[in-house]
């Protein structure tokens, strides 16, 4: 495989053992860790489980408690390389986030809940980054327009992507459950010159073995298509 090649597919699951071993199995080199509360209380068993896998790290903040110190600690002891928040804290809040992050190593990234552009006072203010969730971004535009969204995605730093399609029912699928759909949408990061983490958001149901094989093997295919 060419090292032109700078998208790496990443699975998504809570920093379970079993998981991660099932990842590591199916050959995939990346993880983003769902994080809550418990997790970012239990660090140094998380990074017990985790240091037991040789996996490139993100890490999504908790949805529903304000840690920054903590979760910082996690980002520290993972060496993760980028963070996601939703935009669910207040002004103040971000401003400490801000302080608590600045001196990290890491790519602190906001993601789109409702629009693309709700990201962009915190980018512009705090020096963030964005989280492109494509899922999102399918439910708020009915669909991809590609030369509308290149320069979005040129601004990228990292990508939430699904099997879901305007108009599935397909919410927090792997990617390879919408082959064709989803080949059109890495030939469109690919264009807008994308390189970074492409994570693929399945609902616990999907987080085994097999899927984690049939998400490497559709990976592969996309990339021996390019090169």
């Amino acid at each position: 495989m060419s090292d032109v090649q700078t998208i790496t597919i990443a699975a998504k699951c809570i920093p379970d053992e079993a998981i991660l071993a099932d990842i590591e199995k199916a050959g995939l080199t990346a993880v983003e860790l769902y994080t809550n509360l418990s997790c970012l209380q239990n660090r140094e068993r998380i990074k017990r489980i985790c240091g037991k896998f040789p996996f490139r790290y993100a890490i999504h903040a908790p949805n529903d408690v304000y840690e920054p110190e903590l979760l910082a600690e996690l980002v520290n002891e993972l060496k993760a390389e980028v963070v996601v928040c939703h935009n669910i804290f207040w002004d103040d809040e971000w401003q400490l986030i801000a302080e608590v992050f600045k001196e990290i190593q890491t790519k602190f990234c906001i993601e789109n809940t409702y629009s693309v552009h709700e990201p962009l006072k915190f980018i512009r203010r705090y020096g963030m980054k964005r989280c492109l969730d494509i899922e999102h971004l399918q439910m708020e535009c009915a669909g991809i327009f590609e030369e509308a969204f290149l320069p979005v995605i040129r601004e990228t730093a990292h990508i939430h992507l699904t099997g879901y399609r305007y108009g599935s029912q397909l919410w927090h699928t792997h990617i390879h459950h919408s082959q064709e759909h989803n080949v059109y949408v890495l030939n469109l990061l690919k264009k807008a010159g994308y390189s970074g983490l492409v994570v693929s958001e399945a609902k616990v149901s999907l987080q085994t073995l097999a899927e984690f094989k049939n998400l490497r093997d559709f990976f592969l295919e996309w990339e021996n298509r390019l090169f």
